[in-house]
């Protein structure tokens, strides 16, 4: 039950912190030089690490909680 409820915490610490990078990125300039991204937006500001740092937050804390799940208890 341990590893579910960390998995849990891990998984919304990830979304919430990708959330809030993009959300961010949304509210910048959409337009430069042609460009109409997010994305874009971050990798011009050197934030795409962060972003792929929480998402793989998320993914651990998904795969974590799905473990944790389907494990056996003594």
């Amino acid at each position: 039950m341990k590893k579910v409820i960390f998995g849990c915490a891990l998984l919304l610490a990830g979304a919430i912190g990708s959330a809030l990078l993009l959300a961010a990125a949304g509210t910048l300039e959409w337009t430069v030089n042609g460009e109409f991204s997010a994305i874009w937006n971050l990798s011009r500001y050197g934030l795409m690490p962060a972003l792929l740092l929480f998402s793989l937050l998320a993914a651990a804390g998904l795969l974590l909680a799905v473990v944790g799940l389907f494990e056996r208890e003594r």
